[in-house]
């Protein structure tokens, strides 16, 4: 990130806040136009504060249990109770109590191999989280997506576009919330709920957020890719996460405790992705950072007498797995020997890698979107669109034979030899695909291409046990199989990664970082979810909660578990 656009942001959400102007200015004076649309939406916003309210009237302040949820992004399992295992002085210590067990505190329960869905990435998992469904039911398959029936390309959290729009218009106007193609959290609940800065807010009844045009900048810069700067600080991210809860303090002061209250931390997570010692670094921003923030948002709960009625959740998407910031082992989208190189080798015309594309260039065949650990490979049926200059029928499913089986083929020998491109000799773990179908038809599940056939997971995974890749069939079909699973593309790429291999084995799917996620690895998988309650037993949260979550849970438990603890199931 440039010092500049770092420091802007720092010191703009102090500023820049309060004068419209102001902000429009800021605006003007980055590189590259801003469209008079997401000018008009910075100004508006940097005039209020982004609070806003989503309900006219908000619904009434009814009596009853409340539900507090801290969602923590990138904060796996393991970090997050050895962070607080670490900080006997801390908030979040003080209102679990001493651990009594394994997964037992004196007044909370942490869910035992609670999974993130797949990919695990920010996006796609929050989208579950607040939905309680998979990929293939929500409609928002990861951070970056194509939807090959608008011909439109997605990219709230950008990876392999470096574009605002998509980024602002999730803050301003509920873009990921407006993709999801079932309910949230929010509106089966139907009780007053607050949302701070989360990517889904549809159905809440207010929304805040810093300043939203410099927040976005913020994740935009990110994506360019950040490792080794000088100027990448854990303060810019910091100040991420503390604007953010002087919103929901303020909030809460001016609107009242609502029954639910999400309070989302997402600069632990980019700070976490640049970190020179990601897992050590994460662990102190928990202690440093995020614990003296949730302690201002229980001081306030306590102050208006409520805290002992409300069952206090910590969430995370997905953890982080430490890799090298480096071209070998980082398999950008820009470049030579990348994978997007692959695609135009085997005959593809590819998408530029822009949010939007010139009317010129929209002649492409392939397009690709990036998740970390996996890639989503979209493919045309060629046949629709033969000549440069042709624009595809995306309408039409890809050919198997034809279209399909070229791309698969081509992948398992750049990464068996490094044919077409160097780089991705041994970068790749695992390639899925599957028949195409048109899009009003449910998509049917990934297969797994052995080198010669594509299989069934399940019985590729009997032929050659992977423990290390946990649930992966059933996740996988989570992702892909379902009335909007053709979201998550026509063939899949998963990279070798997992702290089971050495760090000069691991690789992903982006920019220059110091870690990443996406995969079915422990390390990426394993989330946290802890219930507690002040003044309760921890056995007793416990015996509330597991009946609940059963023997396998995940993230799709969370908006079941929320509504039964606001007693709204």
């Amino acid at each position: 990130m440039a010092s500049g656009h770092a420091k802007r942001w720092a010191v703009g959400a102090g500023v820049l806040l309060l004068v419209g102007l102001a902000a429009g200015t800021w605006w003007l004076l980055r590189p590259g136009p801003p469209t008079v649309e997401t000018l008009k939406e910075s100004v508006e916003l940097a005039a209020t504060g982004g609070d806003r309210v989503l309900r006219e009237p908000m619904r009434p302040l009814t009596p009853g249990p409340r539900v507090l949820l801290f969602a923590l992004d990138g904060v796996g399992a393991s970090e997050f109770r050895q962070a607080v295992r670490e900080h006997a002085s801390g908030s979040i210590h003080a209102l679990l109590g001493p651990e009594r067990g394994e997964h037992l505190y004196e007044h909370g329960f942490a869910v035992p191999g609670a999974l993130s869905i797949l990919p695990s990435t920010t996006v796609a998992a929050w989208a579950s989280v607040y939905t309680g469904q998979p990929p293939a039911r929500t409609g928002v398959p990861g951070n970056e997506w194509f939807a090959r029936d608008e011909v439109r390309f997605y990219a709230p959290a950008p990876v392999s576009v470096h574009a605002k729009e998509d980024v602002l218009h999730t803050l301003t106007d509920g873009l990921v919330g407006k993709a999801l193609k079932v309910p949230t959290l929010f509106e089966l609940a139907d009780v007053r709920a607050f949302v701070s800065l989360a990517h889904v807010y549809r159905g809440a009844d207010l929304f805040t957020t810093p300043e939203p045009s410099a927040a976005a900048d913020l994740l935009v810069d990110f994506a360019r890719g950040l490792v080794g700067h000088p100027d990448v600080e854990r303060e810019t991210y910091a100040e991420l996460d503390q604007e953010s809860v002087a919103h929901v303090v303020e909030t809460l002061g001016q609107h009242g405790i609502p029954r639910l209250q999400v309070v989302y931390f997402p600069g632990v997570d980019l700070y976490t992705h640049v970190a020179s010692e990601p897992l050590e670094q994460q662990r102190r921003y928990v202690r440093e950072v995020l614990d003296p923030l949730v302690g201002r948002v229980l001081d306030a709960y306590a102050q208006a007498g409520v805290l002992d009625d409300t069952h206090v959740l910590f969430v995370s998407d997905h953890g982080h797995t430490p890799v090298l910031g480096d071209d070998r082992h980082a398999l950008s989208a820009q470049g030579e020997d990348e994978p997007t190189t692959v695609l135009e080798h085997a005959g593809f015309r590819l998408r530029p890698l822009t949010l939007e594309v010139e009317p010129q260039a929209r002649d492409y065949q392939a397009v690709v979107a990036y998740q970390g650990a996996m890639a989503y490979v979209y493919l045309a049926d060629r046949s629709t669109c033969p000549k440069p200059g042709q624009r595809c029928d995306w309408s039409r499913p890809p050919r198997w034979e034809e279209d399909v089986l070229p791309v698969v083929r081509a992948f398992h020998r750049a990464s068996q030899t490094g044919e077409g491109a160097a780089d991705m000799k041994g970068a790749l773990d695992l390639i899925f695909a599957r028949v195409g179908r048109h899009v009003s038809e449910d998509a049917p599940p990934f297969q797994v291409f052995d080198g010669e056939r594509l299989v069934p997971p399940r019985e590729y995974l009997s032929a050659h046990p992977r423990p290390d890749l946990l649930n992966l069939a059933e996740r996988m079909e989570g992702l892909g199989a379902g009335p909007v699973g053709h979201l998550a593309g026509d063939v899949l790429l998963l990279t070798r990664t997992g702290l089971e291999r050495p760090l000069s084995e691991r690789y992903y799917f982006a920019n220059h970082y110091s870690s990443w996620h996406g995969s079915p690895s422990a390390q990426d998988s394993l989330v946290t979810f802890v219930v507690a309650r002040p003044g309760e037993a921890g056995a007793q949260v416990r015996a509330r909660v597991e009946p609940l979550v059963g023997p396998q849970p995940s993230l799709l438990h969370v908006t079941p578990l929320v509504r039964e603890l606001l007693g709204t199931h």
